[in-house]
């Protein structure tokens, strides 16, 4: 036995089709759709917002580098002032003690030369006794 739908049958399921249709649109599909435009303009705003972000990043990062730089530059010249200055302290304090051993060294010489015209007068205040030991000697021979 075939059912033969009767045209009232076919036009109530066409009209429950449509409102179903109507209600699913109005109570599914909008705000679905109103939710995922939403969301993308969510996610369009985060995007430009990270875009902005690393723009700020890489900004401070130069900053970052260039401070760095700037205290390189600074330590480095901090560091040959120290050392500038080290050297000249060093040259002045090798210079007084070349001057205190010059002293010194003309002192001794100057000592020296008294201790040796002592001696030489010891000496020569001494030869007559030389000789006549010499002479006394060479007269036991």
């Amino acid at each position: 036995m075939t059912i033969i739908p009767t045209p009232w049958v076919m036009a109530l399921v066409f009209v429950i089709f449509l409102i179903l249709m109507y209600l699913l649109n109005r109570m599914l599909y909008k705000p679905l759709l109103g939710f995922m435009d939403t969301r993308d303009a969510s996610i369009r705003k985060d995007s430009e917002g990270i875009d902005g972000n690393t723009a700020d990043i890489r900004a401070l990062k130069k900053e970052a580098n260039d401070i760095l730089q700037k205290a390189k530059e600074e330590a480095a010249l901090i560091k040959n002032k120290a050392h500038d200055s080290a050297k000249q302290t060093a040259e002045i304090k090798i210079s007084q003690k070349k001057e205190e051993l010059a002293q010194k060294y003309s002192m001794f010489m100057s000592e020296l030369e008294d201790e040796k015209a002592r001696l030489k007068a010891s000496l020569n205040s001494e030869i007559p006794l030389f000789k006549e030991s010499l002479q006394a000697k060479l007269k036991k021979l």
